[in-house]
Order: C-alpha cells, then structure tokens, then sequence
C-alpha cells in the first residue's frame, strides 16, 4: 500500500478541518440556544411577578410588565432564580445573550409592525374571585386589533378593518397577562385612516365550566402602541 500523493493529504486534512468547524460552530450555536432559553427562564419568573422591565430587552421579551407585587418574589422563586445563574455561570452565558440583543434591536421583518408588547390586569371583585376559585372557571383576554378603512366598501359595511386578534387563557389564580409582540401588515395598516393598529380588549369567562359568561368587565379602547399597561375591573353580572 503506497503512501497518499500531496492532493489526498491535503484533501484529508481540508476535510477534518472543515468538520471540526462544523462541530465548533454546532456547539457554539447549541451553547448560545441554552443561553439564550435560560436567560428567559430567569426573567420570566420576574415577569410573572410583575418586574418592572426597563432595559430593551426585557420589554422586547416580556412588555413593560409592573403589576403587583412588582417584581417581589417568594423564597423559592427566588432560589429558582439562582439555580438557574449557577447554571448560566457554568455556560459562561453573557448578560444578555446576542439572540435577546439582536429581538430587542429589530424592527420586525420587511413588511411588517410589531405591536408593542403590554400587559392586562385585571381587578376582580370578591364575588367575582370567589365564584372562579370555587368552580375551577377561567377567564379569558380577548385582544381585536383594527383600524378604520379609508375606503369602506359594501362588504364591509361597519367601515372596520380587522387585523389580527389573540386570545389567552389566564391560569387559576392569575389575573395578569403580557399580550402583544405580534406582526401586523403594513399593507393592511396602510388601509386604515389612522395609519396605525387600534386596539379593543374584552375580558369574560372562558366557558370551560359555565355554558354563558359570568362577568361585566370594563374595556380598553385606543391605539395598540399606547396600551402600556392595561387596568380593566371585573365583577359578577348582576352584581
């Protein structure tokens, strides 16, 4: 068996070298994905709890938040919080990893807004508390984002042009929700007067248990940009 002519031997090594590149980068991008998550899981319990996120990232992730008890946490949410940098520390995560630098600093894909995230609390009468925690109901946030058209047609006769729409479920027990952060087309802004999302929150029962809604709350009518941090009360019908 002869020896491998100058071309082999440099091939060969191209080759090894070109896929301990490709492990490295591999490793490099799974490493950054671990940040990244842990970075999120950490500030989420803050968020959670109603921090008060003033630094671009955390607003870009998680919305201006504020809500009671701001950010105060138990003893063993605070322990989860440093589980979780002991392990960022062992990562040699950064700060703030590039992936949360890169959302924060974006302005959304080509073609397209992204409304600004903000947060719904809601205040509930004890009534109203009493009745969910008794029956296991839920309640949902319901968020319409439209505009006016500047050229209301006949099939659309109410003159609105609808956007987009999301919806959330909040946990038992909970009575905040981070909602925006979601893309909407310039193109279909562009048909609208106001040249910018308005925004209509509704907030009623889920429905899970009791067949009809159980609430008369309040609502939040305005542009999307402006929503901020939503306060809407809640009470029993007929209360």
């Amino acid at each position: 068996m002869g020896f491998p002519s100058r071309r082999q031997a440099f091939a060969t090594a191209t080759g090894v070298a070109l896929m301990t590149f490709a492990f490295a980068s591999a490793r490099a991008a799974v490493a950054a994905d671990v940040c990244e998550a842990l970075w999120r899981a950490r500030n989420a319990i803050f968020a959670n709890k109603g921090y008060c996120f003033e630094s671009p990232e955390g607003q870009a992730a998680f919305g201006k938040s504020c809500f009671p008890p701001y950010g105060k946490l138990t003893p063993a949410e605070e322990a989860d919080v440093q589980r979780i940098k002991d392990v960022e520390a062992h990562q040699r995560c950064a700060p703030t990893p590039s992936g949360i630098n890169a959302a924060a600093t974006a302005t959304g894909a080509s073609g397209f807004r992204v409304v600004p995230k903000y947060v719904v609390q809601l205040a509930l009468s004890r009534a109203a508390a009493n009745k969910l925690s008794q029956s296991g109901e839920t309640v949902r946030i319901a968020a319409f984002y439209y505009g006016t058209a500047t050229r209301p047609s006949v099939e659309n006769e109410s003159g609105e042009i609808a956007l987009a729409n999301e919806a959330v479920d909040l946990p038992s027990g909970t009575t905040a929700a981070n909602l925006g952060g979601i893309s909407i087309s310039e193109a279909e802004i562009g048909k609208t007067s106001e040249g910018q999302p308005l925004l209509l929150i509704n907030v009623y029962t889920s429905r899970k248990v009791f067949p009809d809604n159980l609430f008369d709350c309040g609502i939040y009518q305005g542009p999307a940009a402006q929503a901020g941090q939503v306060n809407i009360n809640c009470k029993l019908i007929g209360e």
